[in-house]
């Protein structure tokens, strides 16, 4: 039972995260374009399982306004393209606060 509150936290999260992602990548593009700015971001991993990793990876990914390009050999950082990150440093914390911190919660 525990595990699947877990996984239904994961669903959740990610629908949470694509509507205000949606929205952010919405205002981007009708807005002007000159204050975008884009990054490719190292986002350290606490994850270590595979699966975990891929977990995360594939709901980066799926969140508009990011990409994930790249796991490094040691499996340790997740290499993501961010549409607009002001703030590199707050960018990679929400992506791990949020979204890692609820994948780690079902896939270690």
């Amino acid at each position: 039972m525990k595990l699947a509150l877990a996984w239904l936290r994961v669903w959740l999260t990610f629908l949470t995260e694509l509507a205000k992602s949606t929205g952010a990548v919405v205002r981007a593009v009708l807005g002007p374009t000159e204050r975008l700015r884009p990054a490719i971001l190292a986002v350290p991993l606490d994850v270590r399982s595979a699966a975990g990793t891929a977990l995360f990876a594939n709901i980066v990914t799926l969140t508009p306004g990011t990409t994930s390009l790249d796991v490094s050999a040691d499996g340790r950082t997740l290499f993501v393209h961010v549409l607009d990150a002001p703030d590199r440093e707050a960018a990679v914390a929400d992506m791990k606060a949020i979204l890692e911190t609820r994948v780690r919660a079902v896939l270690p």
